[in-house]
């Protein structure tokens, strides 16, 4: 389902038979230009402007590097941001959505009039500012039945607000592996770190085991001063 929709948003943005991209950056990571250019049968600037509309829109994005093979001219390889062409589509159908929720509150309050004949359509101020009488035609103006208009208009909102839903369920698995994929490499940064403690514990036990070794009379002094100095205080305690 989400490669169905992810198609339907580039078709939608970069034209027919664009879609095609979808299979190429799908699950991929920095795709080279030249690769998709060849598996879709187009010039290198016909590819690069497909992917120029989708990057305008974020839905995709890139890198480049410079090949040393062709003089020095850089390469991009290219990335698809799944869950921006989602986000991308829902704004869309939440925009019209939001026209067709406007256009059946005036469907359902107001009365609108035409003219048979030419076929256009007026509001009730406008029919009154021309006495009824439609300007193209000449003719008598018609109250108009909106209830064909309001069925379509509903059916329209229902199946919208279908793939909606598909949307944001599918923006939810995302969110869900985003977060788990998070939290492990979290988790691995934090065995690493603890490591890389580890290590350095061991280093300077082992630094001073060495230094021991060198120097056992300066250790020695060191642990009769720390013994002097519980003994003197025991003492001052004692007279205290």
């Amino acid at each position: 389902m989400q490669i169905k929709l992810l198609k339907d948003i580039v078709a939608n943005i970069s034209g027919i038979g664009t879609e095609k991209i979808v299979d190429l950056l799908y699950g991929k990571k920095n795709v080279n230009e030249f690769l998709i250019a060849k598996k879709l049968n187009m010039t290198i600037n016909q590819t690069r402007n497909i992917l120029y509309k989708l990057a305008d829109e974020g839905l995709v994005s890139f890198v480049r590097k410079k090949d040393s093979k062709k003089g020095g001219w850089y390469t991009y390889f290219w990335t698809l941001n799944t869950y921006r062409a989602l986000e991308f589509l829902k704004e869309q159908i939440s925009e019209q959505l939001k026209m067709i929720g406007e256009n059946l509150g005036k469907r359902g309050k107001e009365r609108f009039y035409y003219s048979p004949d030419a076929n256009i359509e007026y509001t009730e101020d406008e029919a009154l500012e021309h006495d009824f009488i439609c300007p193209e035609t000449g003719d008598v103006m018609q109250l108009k039945d909106n209830s064909d208009l309001i069925r379509s208009l509903e059916k329209d909102a229902d199946a919208l607000q279908k793939v909606l839903d598909e949307v944001n369920s599918e923006m939810v698995v995302i969110e869900e592996k985003e977060s788990k994929s998070k939290e492990r490499r979290l988790k691995a940064e934090a065995k690493t770190k603890e490591e890389e403690r580890k290590k350095r514990r061991k280093k300077l036990a082992a630094e001073r085991k060495k230094i021991a070794k060198k120097n056992p009379k300066k250790v020695v002094k060191k642990v009769k001063k720390k013994v002097n100095k519980k003994s003197k205080n025991k003492s001052a305690k004692k007279k205290i």
